[in-house]
């Protein structure tokens, strides 16, 4: 977050969030590589990739960038970072995960501490 926000008035939030993307594909490609794991196939894999790198690239990275001109990189870098809580709870409510009394108490927690981190 703290080399983002240093290069922000360079080039811009937008460039730097879509290239964060670009290094971290191509070491994904070469791991698969490595593996032994074929490409996808057909049509529908390819548009789901692709969809899927537009929503992570335009939403969450190019938010990411935008937010964190509007904060510190410390801050940025715990509410980014807490994207696991966010995780947790969206999955029990849409698709019912059980989480348990102790996951709850801690979801809670979580969710109060980045709340009084963010009013401060």
């Amino acid at each position: 977050m703290v080399a983002m926000k240093e290069v922000f008035p360079k080039a811009g939030p937008f460039f730097v969030s879509s290239f964060r993307l670009i290094p971290a594909g191509f070491l994904l490609i070469a791991f698969s590589a490595y593996k032994g794991r074929r490409l996808p196939s057909g049509y529908m894999a390819w548009f789901s990739i692709a969809l899927f790198g537009l929503v992570n690239a335009a939403f969450f990275q190019g938010f990411l960038a935008e937010g964190l001109q509007r904060t510190s990189a410390g801050l940025g870098s715990v509410i980014i970072d807490s994207q696991p809580l966010t995780v947790a709870i969206l999955a029990a409510f849409l698709f019912v995960e059980f989480v348990g009394v102790v996951g709850v108490a801690g979801l809670i927690l979580g969710v109060l501490g980045l709340l009084l981190l963010e009013i401060q």
